[in-house]
């Protein structure tokens, strides 16, 4: 899969308050790397009585990053809106993600599951 959508920035919810101060949340920067969109189906086929409910709203392949975890945020930025940046940017929480091997190449991927955050 050829990974030219965009570039995916993810970042990790940590505590960067003093010692001794009431907890103030921050963003650490986890990676950077480009993009490429997969199709997904937002309802399975099979109805299943113990199966999570959770809403996808985009998935996407990267080149593999195993620090990535369920709730990590990321940003998108796609490549036809580098010159048309603007500050409301759309964040999206990590919900599922899988490290594995591209089935076409010897290429080590993270597939990731996005939820919106916010608009």
């Amino acid at each position: 899969m050829i990974l030219d959508t965009g570039i995916c920035t993810i970042f990790r919810k940590v505590d960067i308050s003093e010692p001794g101060c009431m907890p103030t949340v921050g963003y650490a920067l986890i990676g950077c790397s480009w993009y490429g969109r997969l199709n997904y189906e937002t309802s399975p086929v099979w109805q299943t009585d113990g199966r999570q409910e959770q809403r996808v709203d985009k998935k996407i392949r990267i080149l593999q990053n195993t620090m990535i975890a369920e709730d990590d945020v990321c940003i998108l930025e796609e490549l036809a809106s580098f010159e048309d940046r603007s500050e409301d940017a759309v964040v999206y929480r990590i919900i599922r993600a899988y490290h594995g091997q591209d089935d076409n190449s010897p290429a080590l991927i993270s597939d990731l599951s996005l939820e919106v955050v916010q608009p």
